[in-house]
């Protein structure tokens, strides 16, 4: 029987954290708007981030299907690899314990993913729509407009030798990009002051202060399982959704259900010519700029000479070597 209160079974996932601890205020403004949208909600408090699959895991055997992470892109990226991560079912799927997998799947068994925008960026959610905002904040709460998505799979070697598997809605990045959003996620003074004025002097200053001591990351590049070749990197992006950072966006067509990658390489640039580079991605203008490459693949691979810092959808982890695929149209995701 529903629950009176909840009569769509749908559960919020809200990261207090958020936006440097303001999450909890962040969403306290928006709450009322969501529920009267919603008709009713579940609300849970991400405190232990290592625990969301498990509780994931433990809710979709009741019978759970419906998902909302009330966060930044980081929070995003947390449920939905709880979701890939869950037990006895197809990434993306779910089917009721006394229910027998069908080769088909109901729509109703389907696990669906939302998402209120309470982050910094908030790349999930772009292009904003005016529309879908509620205190200039976005959401994506509607289920019953819920399309399939595709997400990267990335496959990377950590730096103590095992190797892990992480999931990406929007974007991931080796170079200049994942060392600034490391920094980004752990502000000194200079990027604090930055803040107060917008996400995007954060964003530069990040870059900025990442710049100052940059070395380019000697790679073996593969794209699409071609014979490696040797590229100097100064950034690596691999995306679903060309915004990304800010006002940043690449021109090469890419849609969240094609089944391909967009991939744009900038190698063996000095610290003026990123900047310059940054500055274009900011009028979308990145195809055909000297030092850049740019792909529409299906997977590719990277072997650095060091460690290096590998971005998943803003949250930043350390790798000797990544591959990052297409799983097409994966995950059911809110409009």
């Amino acid at each position: 029987m529903a629950d009176p209160a909840n009569p769509r079974g749908i559960r919020i996932f809200v990261n207090p954290g958020a936006t440097y601890g303001t999450g909890r205020e962040r969403w306290s403004r928006v709450e009322s708007e969501v529920r009267r949208r919603l008709g009713g909600f579940e609300v849970e408090e991400i405190t232990e981030p290592g625990q969301l699959p498990g509780r994931l895991a433990e809710l979709v055997s009741q019978g759970e299907r419906r998902f909302v992470a009330a966060g930044g892109d980081g929070t995003v990226n947390l449920l939905l690899n709880a979701i890939m991560a869950l037990p006895d079912s197809g990434p993306g799927e779910a089917f009721p314990e006394s229910e027998p997998a069908e080769e088909e799947v109901r729509e109703g068994d389907r696990i669906v993913l939302g998402a209120v925008g309470l982050g910094s960026s908030n790349d999930f959610h772009k292009p904003f729509d005016e529309s879908a905002t509620i205190e200039g904040m976005p959401v994506k709460v509607d289920f019953d407009g819920a399309r399939d998505r595709d997400i990267i799979r990335i496959e990377y070697e950590e730096p103590d030798g095992p190797t892990a598997t992480r999931h990406s809605l929007v974007n991931a990045s080796v170079g200049v990009t994942a060392e600034a959003n490391a920094r980004f996620n752990e502000p000194n003074w200079f990027i604090r002051g930055a803040r107060a004025v917008s996400v995007d002097a954060a964003i530069s200053a990040a870059v900025i202060t990442t710049l100052v001591s940059w070395v380019d990351v000697t790679c073996a590049l593969s794209i699409d399982g071609e014979d490696p070749a040797m590229v100097s990197v100064t950034n690596l992006s691999v995306f679903k959704n060309p915004h990304f950072g800010g006002a940043l966006c690449y021109d090469t067509p890419v849609a969240p259900d094609d089944g391909v990658l967009g991939v744009g390489l900038c190698e063996s640039m000095s610290a003026f010519e990123t900047v310059a580079t940054l500055s274009a991605l900011r009028r979308r203008r990145f195809e055909g700029r000297p030092k850049t490459r740019t792909w529409r693949a299906e997977s590719v691979s990277v072997q650095g000479d060091r460690v290096f810092a590998l971005e998943t959808d803003g949250e930043v982890l350390r790798a000797r070597s990544a591959r990052f695929s297409v799983a097409p149209r994966r995950v059911r995701c809110c409009r």
